[in-house]
């Protein structure tokens, strides 16, 4: 019986991402439709292209989603790239500062539709706690042979913000951790405050690399 009813779970959970997947082609098709007009504002521009690269993102994670096989896909990504990315995004829909910290190129062996995802709901949960006026940093380096992607936001501190999509959103992330092999960890200042670290290529509890 538990079976049958995992075995329904799966299906209706494929045929929702089937029919998201027809939904976010449309939206791509229309997306283009936009930017063929000559006359955009470049202010404009700039939305309607920051729309077409999540909309296309989110197509490869559907996708990446339905293909056989759970195992993470590895390739060795520029991580500030990711991080310049995120925070274009991020930047063009909130009232809240957000910039990645200067540093050297940082390179990574990871999935990088895991990082990305990781890497989004920390910032997406930091604008929240920040708010309208606060300031989000994004970083990434290398420390003792260990990289890092450190998200640090200026909000009330971890826990004494909202709820709701925030928890769900960490939840995510220690989930993408524990599949890319990397250590999550949250600080809150006593001043107020929250970053938060992912450290890839530490050693792990348990002794494994």
């Amino acid at each position: 019986m538990e079976r049958s009813r995992g075995d329904a779970a799966t299906v209706v959970g494929r045929e929702f991402l089937h029919d998201l997947g027809h939904s976010l082609a449309t939206l791509s098709y229309l997306v283009e439709a936009v930017r063929a007009d000559h006359e955009l504002r470049p202010g404009t521009r700039r939305r309607v292209d920051a729309i077409d690269q999540e909309t296309n993102r989110l197509l490869a994670m559907v996708r990446d989603a339905m293909a056989p096989g759970d195992q993470p896909r590895l390739a060795v990504v520029d991580v500030r790239e990711v991080l310049e990315q995120i925070v274009s995004l991020v930047s063009l829909a909130s009232e809240t500062t957000v910039v990645v910290t200067p540093g050297p190129p940082v390179s990574l062996l990871v999935d990088e539709s895991l990082l990305w995802r990781m890497v989004a709901n920390l910032v997406d949960n930091a604008v929240r706690a920040a708010g309208p006026g606060g300031r989000v940093e994004v970083s990434a380096g290398q420390e003792q042979g260990v990289t890092v992607v450190d998200v640090a936001d200026n909000g009330p501190g971890f826990g004494a913000g909202q709820g709701g999509w925030a928890s769900l959103g960490l939840g995510i992330v220690e989930r993408l951790a524990e599949a890319c092999r990397c250590r999550f960890e949250v600080v809150t200042a006593a001043s107020g405050g929250t970053r938060v670290r992912l450290a890839f290529g530490g050693r792990r509890e348990g002794g494994s690399e």
